[in-house]
C-alpha cells in the first residue's frame, strides 16, 4: 500500500503527517523524510517513525495469543502493521488492547514465577526430605543366616528377604509377606531355593544351596530377582556372608582383623575381629558402627579385648595385658557376660591360641 504527505494548518510547522486507511500519522519532530514521486511504502513509514523494529516485534508476539487474536479479529484489524499504525496514532481502542496485553503479560509472567520459584521450593523441600530420609537409613551390611532369621516382621521388625544373596527390605509388601499372609515363610529366609523351586517345604526354605538347581528353576530364580530387584525395587539393604569357622589365630594375627583390610569377594564389609574369653567374634556382622573405624569400641577391634571388658575399661595397660589372673569375681562375671552378650549378636569364627 501507498500514502501520501498529508499537511495540516493546523499543526506546527514543518510537521508532517501521512494518511493511511483513513488515518493521519504524524512524523515525530525533525524527521526528514525523502519521498519519491510524493509516495513511500509501509516499511519506510515504519523506519521513520520507530527508532526500532522492537515495538513491532513485540506487537507480533503479542497478537500471536490465543485470546488477542480473538479482540483483534473483533475490531477489525487487518495484519500487525495496520495494528502498529494504529497504535503510533493513539488510536483509542489499540491503545486498550496494547494496555490490556500488556497487563495480560504482568499477570502471565508473575503467575509463572511464582510457580516456578514454589516448584523449585517444594522440589528443593522433598529433595531435602529425601536425602534425611537416605541418612536415617542403616548402611548395607552383612547378614549371617541366622542372623537375617530375625528379620521377619515380628515384634515389628522389619522384613527381609534374600535373593542370590542380596537381602531385600519388603517391608512396604507387608500384604505378602508379613505375619498371616500366603508367602510369610519366605519371611528372614534366603529364599532362593524355596521360590526357585516354588516349595514351601521347611527343607528348601532352610538350604540355601543352588548350585543343583535345574534350568527351569535357575529361570524362576532369575524371574523373581528381577521383580524384587527392578519391578518392585525393593531397596538391597546387604549381603547374606558365610562367616569363616574353626580360626585358630595368635594375637599378633588378630591385630590384622580391624575391619580396615580389603574387604573380601562377597562381603560389604572387611572383617572385625574381637576376642573374649579365647572366643573370636566377627562383630562386623552388624556392629560394624561400634566397633569400626570411628565407633566408641574401635579400640577393641583387632585385640584379644577379655580384660579391657572385664573391668570396663579403655586404659592402654588393660588393653594391652591378656592378664586375668587379678580379676575380681564380678569382673569375671562381666567378662562372662560380654561373652554371652557377643554370642548371640555375631558369629564365632575361631578361637585365640
Amino acid at each position: 500500500m501507498e500514502a501520501k504527505i498529508i499537511p495540516d494548518k493546523d499543526l506546527k510547522a514543518g510537521q508532517q503527517y501521512i494518511e493511511i486507511a483513513g488515518q493521519k500519522i504524524p512524523f515525530p519532530e525533525g524527521e526528514n523524510i525523502t519521498v519519491l514521486d510524493g509516495k513511500f511504502t509501509y516499511m519506510d513509514v515504519i523506519n521513520m517513525v520507530s527508532s526500532s523494529l522492537s515495538i513491532e516485534e513485540n506487537i507480533e508476539k503479542f497478537l500471536s495469543i490465543s485470546i488477542v487474536k480473538d479482540i483483534v479479529s473483533a475490531l477489525k484489524i487487518l495484519n500487525t502493521r495496520d495494528f502498529f499504525f494504529r497504535v503510533m496514532s493513539f488510536e483509542r481502542g489499540a491503545v486498550i488492547v496494547v494496555t490490556f496485553i500488556s497487563l495480560l503479560t504482568i499477570i502471565f509472567i508473575h503467575v509463572i514465577f511464582n510457580s516456578s520459584s514454589n516448584s523449585d521450593s517444594d522440589n528443593g523441600s522433598n529433595n531435602k526430605e529425601k536425602e534425611e530420609e537416605e541418612e536415617k537409613k542403616d548402611p548395607p551390611r552383612d547378614f549371617t543366616i541366622d542372623q537375617l532369621r530375625e528379620y521377619n516382621g515380628k515384634d515389628d521388625k522389619p522384613i527381609y528377604i534374600a535373593l542370590r544373596g542380596d537381602v531385600f527390605d519388603v517391608s512396604s509388601a507387608k500384604d505378602f509377606y508379613g505375619e498371616g499372609s500366603g508367602y510369610h515363610c519366605f519371611a528372614g529366609r534366603e529364599a532362593s531355593r524355596a521360590m526357585a523351586k516354588l516349595s514351601f517345604e521347611e527343607s528348601e526354605l532352610s538350604n540355601p544351596d543352588i548350585n543343583d538347581l535345574s534350568k527351569f528353576e535357575q529361570n524362576q530364580l532369575e524371574e523373581w530377582y528381577d521383580k524384587f530387584k527392578h519391578y518392585r525395587s525393593y531397596p538391597v539393604i546387604g549381603r547374606v556372608s558365610v562367616p569363616p569357622k574353626n580360626l585358630k589365630l595368635k594375637r599378633l594375627e588378630l591385630s590384622e582383623y580391624k575391619g580396615l583390610q580389603e574387604v573380601p569377594a562377597g562381603r560389604v564389609d572387611a572383617p572385625i575381629y574381637v576376642g573374649i574369653n579365647s572366643h573370636i567374634f566377627d562383630v562386623s556382622f552388624g556392629g560394624k558402627e561400634f566397633y569400626g573405624e570411628g565407633g566408641p569400641y574401635f579400640c577393641f577391634a583387632g585385640i584379644d579385648a577379655s580384660r579391657a571388658l572385664a573391668k570396663m575399661s579403655f586404659k592402654e595397660e588393660d588393653l594391652t595385658s591378656t592378664d586375668l589372673s587379678d580379676l575380681t569375681p564380678d569382673q569375671r562375671k562381666t567378662l562372662d557376660d560380654w561373652d554371652k552378650r557377643l554370642s548371640s549378636k555375631y558369629p564365632i569364627v575361631g578361637t585365640i591360641i
